[in-house]
């Protein structure tokens, strides 16, 4: 199934994929994926599968001051945790809707959060006509179903964000970043995040370029803030070149689960300002609010829909990106940022290697292959020449 699902290359194949196995499998009746309309807190279905018409009518809430507040479904998404029913019939949470338990009838449910680093997609709901169906071993096996869903829809919005002529661009501020951090150095100068590379679940590796004047306080911010693992100079001057290892970076978080992208990150006197980029299919307001639940001065300056140019370098760059394996585009970006192709070098391949938790071979096998397909594409393509 895993593989199935990872072919997919849209949101809408991945979802349709996976209840459609599950409802064409021996295990199981029927399927289906809803997400949560924010405005109105209600439950909307987004794809189902051996099914017609089990929630017409029929509104689902996560308000929990809705007289019918969603039952599992509603569980599911408030806690983001697998919430499992083995006897609908007799499960209080199904008394709402116990004629339609026996219309379709099914005995068990389970109710799935679809989540990936922190933000959730929808929820899974799958139903089974025995009872007991989602015990023990059954139970683990379909919470990691929802974890790759989550997984693998994060990396679609992604890629579709890279490749998309239409893009969404905030800007946007937060003042007094590091606030609540109990600093001995006061911030001055200016530093940068000029590039995020995600390396596995909610870890990330960040490069960026900080005046002589920002070390001290980039090196005091690895010793207070504990989603920064470490800090290390690659090159000296003003501006130097550093490396951060972060765990659940908030900020990174929140723009990388939605397939985004930023530029233009830089934090001067403690305030961080920066635009991103997002697919227009993206909920905006999704990622503003995770955003504004660790930092709530989140400010928008600007907002506004755009397309780009269709120009041979963006030809060539979706070409890399449709090729590139997720691993071998980190691996390439991790060396190119950490400066492994400057000479002298900054980094050399056994240090990006344990910057990315993998062994040299691994990385150099994931480097050379990816700069094989990054050559292929420039070199073969015959719209690129001289003028």
């Amino acid at each position: 199934m895993t593989d199935a699902i990872v072919a997919q290359s849209t949101r809408e194949e991945i979802e349709e994929t996976v209840c459609e196995l599950l409802a064409d499998s021996e295990a199981y009746k029927f399927a289906w994926i809803g997400a949560v309309d924010e405005p109105s807190q209600e439950v909307h279905v987004r794809t189902e599968a051996g099914v017609e018409g089990y929630l017409d009518g029929l509104t689902l809430s996560v308000d929990p001051d809705h007289p019918f507040d969603g039952g599992p479904t509603a569980d599911a998404l408030r806690t983001g945790t697998v919430q499992v029913t083995n006897d609908a019939r007799s499960d209080p949470r199904f008394s709402p809707v116990r004629d339609r338990v026996n219309a379709y009838d099914f005995r068990s449910s389970a109710a799935i959060p679809i989540a990936h680093e922190g933000t959730t997609y929808g929820v899974l709901n799958v139903y089974a006509g025995r009872e007991g169906a989602f015990r023990s071993r059954e139970r683990a096996v379909i919470a990691r179903l929802g974890e790759i869903v989550g997984h693998v829809i994060a990396a679609s919005e992604r890629k579709r964000a890279l490749l998309s002529d239409d893009l969404v661009e905030l800007t946007l501020r937060i003042d007094d970043l590091f606030v609540a951090l109990d600093t001995s150095v006061d911030p001055e100068g200016w530093f940068s995040f000029d590039h995020m590379v995600p390396v596995d679940d909610g870890d990330f590796i960040v490069y960026g370029r900080a005046t002589e004047e920002a070390v001290p306080f980039l090196r005091d911010l690895e010793r207070v803030n504990p989603e920064w693992e470490s800090v290390t100079v690659r090159s000296e001057g003003s501006p130097a070149r550093y490396e951060l290892h972060g765990v659940d970076l908030p900020v990174f978080s929140a723009i990388a689960s939605q397939g985004g992208y930023f530029e233009d990150a830089v934090i001067e006197d403690g305030d961080l300002r920066m635009t991103l980029y997002l697919s227009p299919s993206v909920d905006v307001h999704s990622v503003l609010e995770s955003l504004r639940h660790n930092y709530p001065q989140t400010e928008i300056r600007s907002r506004r829909q755009f397309t780009r140019s269709f120009e041979d370098v963006v030809r060539i760059r979706r070409r890399i990106v449709t090729d590139l394996t997720d691993r071998q585009r980190a691996t390439l970006e991790a060396a190119f940022y950490a400066g492994y192709f400057e000479w002298p070098r900054d980094a050399d391949g056994g240090a990006v290697a344990d910057s990315m938790g993998v062994s040299p071979p691994t990385f150099h096998q994931h480097l050379r292959t990816a700069q094989r397909k990054v050559l292929q594409a420039v070199l073969s393509s015959p719209t690129v020449g001289p003028e």
